[in-house]
């Protein structure tokens, strides 16, 4: 039956729509059964995503909205956690 199965060729944009309207949960079982991994050529989406965060932990503090920023200080440990273990990481040019 999987060598009947063709390679989803729809636009990325599809796919990001319907994630980012799905539960983690199934976002989650979703890339595991998919494969999905992130490696150091996401780093520099990381690293923009990381300065977003970081100017937001300083707007949430500004207007006094502490979930808010307990939330942006969260991903920010977590996106620099990521960052360091991917950076650390061997450089393999081959991407395999």
């Amino acid at each position: 039956m999987t060598e009947l199965l063709q390679p989803f060729d729809q636009p990325p944009s599809l796919i990001e729509q319907y994630l980012g309207l799905e539960s983690m949960e199934v976002t989650g079982e979703l890339l595991d059964l998919c494969g999905a991994s992130i490696d150091m050529k996401a780093i520099p989406i990381l690293k923009r995503r990381l300065c977003e965060e970081r100017e937001q932990v300083s707007r949430h503090q500004a207007r006094g909205y502490t979930r808010m920023r307990e939330k942006s200080e969260q991903l920010v440990a977590s996106l620099t956690a990521l960052l360091e273990a991917l950076e650390a990481q061997p450089y393999d040019p081959s991407g395999i």
